[in-house]
């Protein structure tokens, strides 16, 4: 209660009554009184979120101080009270809420994050005390509602990370390295790059990894763990930081310029493993702590950088206990060496103990293997049929037979190499070999496949598997769906590979396996199982990859039929590179084929892989030589009477004649649907009638082009087509708007949304978010034009496109003319001008680019004097600028 008795009884009084009016007026129940507080349900989040923004505009007219929290969960309604999760989740989301402000949980803004008439904003990630799974929050924005600054729910929860804070679950404690970590926690505070160095198998991984979670809670825009184990040749350093940290490739633009955008001036922290054989990448590392000053890097290699803002930090090998100690199991565990391997022996055998009978023993091994943590801890598996002497003395064989290794590496590193030598001398021949071959995957493997590549005909290689994971020379995800050989344990495989001379022979079993796949995956897309075929896709990229590697280099030497699997692997992964923005990785990959197939003969791989150049050179603006390959491998399909290909090649023909010749395109999209209903390819005759609404939309043929789209969207929703629907139901609402129904056409708009998110393909989700911002501005609300024109920028960066950038920075441009700001208007149109004739992805389908009347409005407004300033002005912004000039504070009527 106040201070003042009866200014209290007032709040209290206007703050039930208009807790019960509004709670009428939504539908909503009081379940509960709770002190000064009430806790509500609803018929739905939106009616909850509607009531609480009423009940708290009813009250900040009267001072009336109140929070609200939303959540959506289920919950045991009992006479009086709710029960359940939810409850205590909800309770959290208003602890975080302020005075005047309405708090969403996740899972509530999901449920209204497509209505147009209700503004939030993003506050961040935090774990909730009590709660088992971390909260994404959002806070209304709307007129007189209070939006709480991020920054002022530091301490209420802890904050999770803008950039990937991915840092792996480790399998067991860490023990032995507290000294280590104080040493590395303050090292990490102090400098700018920190290099953990040491030999293979010393434990760097694990110590970094604990590292990031010591010092997640300083890192609030991100601790992001990098695995550069796959990572070979220096020249693949960027690529794979990039891939990690989800930055797109661009052209016009380096990965290093994407990164250090991504990073800015964030408080990060990069945790790169595995640094050792890209240490010439050093100079990239510098680069980016000079052009991000908030970030810290900490690395694990087994040679420094030798960077000038490098500090680093030797990490030794366990302590041991000295000789002359009297081998007591009290003295001995004391030691980290001993007290890591007895852990790791009781996880393989439960009833080991260490016991005065075989402490000598166990103190021996520990010496032998140099206090490693990776060699202890291969050592200590083989407990589970050896006693501690009899593991002993295999050690003393091993290491007398194999220290003839170069003088010019670690003693330690010897050592290692000695250890796993002899894991390995324990092996079966079938388990050697399969070991030895599984060195060929990149990222791992599922079952399926590694059996499809290392098994020879007719047999299984189950318990050979199962056997090396016993072993610890094979490691497992936690579903066990994954397998993958640590980067010390791949290095060793691929040497007894090399020597055994079947590097080659497997290498192209595994790029046939993985082509095979690649066809898969085009099967999948273009049938019934298009998520998850782009998620298996995801899951393997390292392996087509590798796959495409192997062939090209094959088909280079002179190998025709190499060429050819190389060919039709990039006409299978067409589609799948065009939904991930791996336009140019398609244009490459395949243009590198077509190059290597010197003779050039009209095959069903050539026809697929012009398609897949032909669509990623459409995609990055270059008109013409996109039609030429289209052509070119319509001629060949027409040739072999490859219907799949001659049904693609006439759509994407149709597409190409866009904005030249439109009776030409309907003929070949006529023909393209025609063709794929005759030969019952579903999918293909979908996509090209949704082609042909296009087409016949610009042509201006509205009525004709609402039925394809109809025709299209029937087809695709009926074999789960997200791609083809989500082009279906954004042309669908593109006509609606035209015809004036703003409600439907935004209806529609947010289907089409949908579909293309469920997909993945951002380079879409950045066209319909402009096109809803455009029906917004065409129906006089500026607002919420410019939010979805914002959003649109943001979804244009995340593909690298700055064509598009420059296109929505001209929505923006007329948003502003709109809101009669011409001044600011000319300088983002001037900007837009420059960027939207830049290279990017290029997917508006239309002859015109919207919105220049508008911006003409503006220069009308304007004197000439004045129009040449703002535009000598706006030439000269970057994207950021040009961004920053346009947004203003969002309000939103709800």
């Amino acid at each position: 209660m106040q201070a003042d008795e009866r200014l209290g009884l007032d709040q209290r009084d206007r703050y039930l009554s208009a807790l019960e009016s509004h709670h009428d007026a939504f539908g909503g129940t009081i379940v509960q009184r709770l002190g000064d507080g009430s806790l509500s349900m609803f018929p739905s989040s939106l009616d909850a979120v509607l009531a609480a923004v009423a009940i708290q505009r009813e009250l900040a007219a009267h001072e009336v101080p109140v929070r609200i929290g939303v959540h959506v969960g289920e919950v045991i309604v009992e006479p009086e009270r709710l029960t359940g999760d939810a409850v205590n989740v909800a309770a959290r989301i208003e602890s975080f809420a302020v005075p005047g402000g309405v708090m969403l949980s996740d899972s509530t803004y999901d449920q209204i994050k497509n209505r147009s008439d209700v503004g939030v904003v993003r506050l961040g990630r935090f774990r909730l005390k009590n709660v088992g799974r971390p909260f994404e929050l959002y806070a209304i924005s709307a007129e007189g509602i209070v939006v709480p600054d991020p920054g002022a729910l530091e301490g209420k929860g802890e904050r999770f990370a803008s950039l990937p804070s991915n840092l792996p679950d480790p399998a067991a404690p860490l023990l032995g390295r507290a000294a280590d970590l104080a040493a590395l926690v303050e090292l990490a505070r102090e400098h700018r790059v920190v290099t953990i160095t040491g030999p293979g198998g010393v434990g760097k991984t694990r110590i970094v990894v604990e590292l990031g979670r010591l010092l997640a809670a300083e890192f609030l825009d991100g601790v992001a763990f990098v695995a550069l184990a796959d990572v070979i040749d220096p020249a693949d350093f960027l690529p794979a930081l990039a891939d990690a940290l989800d930055v797109k490739e661009a052209e016009e633009r380096t990965l290093g310029d994407g990164i250090a955008a991504l990073i800015g001036d964030k408080k990060a922290l990069l945790l790169l493993d595995n640094l050792e054989q890209v240490v010439s990448a050093a100079s990239e590392v510098a680069g980016l702590t000079e052009r991000c000053p908030g970030l810290r890097i900490v690395t694990t290699s087994r040679t420094p950088l030798r960077i000038a803002a490098e500090r680093e930090y030797p990490l030794a090998p366990l302590g041991l206990p000295p000789s002359s100690d009297p081998d007591s199991t009290e003295s001995l565990l004391a030691y980290p060496a001993v007290a890591l391997f007895v852990e790791r022996a009781r996880t393989t055998r439960g009833s080991f103990e260490l016991t005065p009978e075989n402490a000598a023993a166990v103190a021996a091994v520990c010496r032998r293997l140099d206090g490693l943590p990776l060699a202890l801890e291969l050592a200590a598996v083989r407990l589970r049929l050896l006693s501690p002497q009899a593991l002993l003395e295999r050690l003393d064989h091993a290491l007398q037979v194999l220290t003839s290794g170069p003088r010019d590496i670690p003693e330690r590193q010897q050592t290692l190499r000695a250890t796993i030598d002899w894991s390995h001398s324990l092996l079966g021949e079938s388990e050697q070999r399969l070991f030895r071959r599984m060195a060929v995957f990149a990222g791992g493997c599922t079952v399926a496949d590694l059996e499809a590549v290392c098994a020879e005909r007719g047999e299984t290689i189950l318990d050979e598997l199962e056997s090396l994971v016993d072993k610890a020379l094979v490691q497992t995800d936690g579903q066990g769906a994954r397998l993958r050989l640590l980067q010390t344990i791949g290095e060793y495989a691929r040497e007894r590979l090399e020597a055994a001379g079947e590097t080659q022979e497997v290498a192209l079993g595994h790029a046939r396996r993985y082509a095979a796949l690649g066809r898969e995956f085009r099967d999948g897309i273009e049938g019934t199982d298009q998520i998850g075929s782009l998620e298996r896709g995801l899951a393997e990229e390292g392996n087509l990859q590798a796959a495409l590697d192997t062939l090209l280099a094959t088909a280079k030497d002179g190998d025709a039929a190499a060429c050819e699997d190389g060919l039709q692997m990039c006409g299978d992964l067409w589609m799948y590179w065009h939904i991930r923005g791996k336009n140019l990785t398609a244009r490459d990959y395949a243009a590198s084929f077509l190059e290597a197939d010197a003779g050039g003969s009209s095959t069903e791989g050539r026809a697929g892989a012009l398609l897949t150049t032909g669509l990623a050179s459409w995609a990055l603006g270059q008109f013409e030589r996109a039609n030429g390959e289209w052509a070119e491998a319509h001629r060949i399909a027409a040739e072999l009477e490859a219907d799949r290909e001659l049904c693609i090649g006439a759509f994407l023909q149709g597409i190409g004649l866009l904005g030249v010749d439109l009776e030409a395109g309907l003929r070949w999209t006529s023909d393209s649907i025609e063709r794929g209903r005759v030969v019952g390819f579903t999918w293909g005759e979908g996509f090209a009638t949704s082609v042909d609404g296009i087409l016949n939309t610009v042509a201006g043929d509205l009525d004709t082009a609402q039925t394809r789209y109809s025709q299209a969207l029937e087809i695709q929703q009926r074999i789960g087509d997200e791609e083809g629907a989500g082009l279906s139901l954004g042309g669908l609402a593109q006509l609606t708007s035209i015809r004036g129904d703003l409600a439907d056409a935004l209806d529609l708009y947010r289907q089409s949304l949908a579909a293309f998110e469920a997909i993945g393909d951002r380079a879409e989700e950045a066209r319909i978010l402009s096109e809803m911002a455009w029906t917004h501005l065409r129906h006089e609300d500026p607002a919420l034009a410019r939010r979805y024109f914002l959003d649109s920028v943001q979804a244009y960066t995340d593909v690298a496109s700055v064509r598009g950038v420059g296109l929505s920075l001209i929505g923006l441009a007329a948003t502003e003319a709109v809101e009669d700001r011409p001044g600011t208007a000319v300088q983002i149109a001037a900007a837009a001008e420059v960027y939207a004739h830049q290279e990017g992805i290029v997917n508006v389908y239309s002859e015109e680019t919207p919105g220049r009347e508008f911006v003409d409005r503006a220069r009308a407004a304007l004197s000439p004097d004045e129009v040449a300033r703002a535009t000598d002005a706006g030439r000269k912004l970057t994207i950021k600028e040009a961004v920053e000039l346009a947004r203003v504070t969002e309000t939103v009527s709800v």
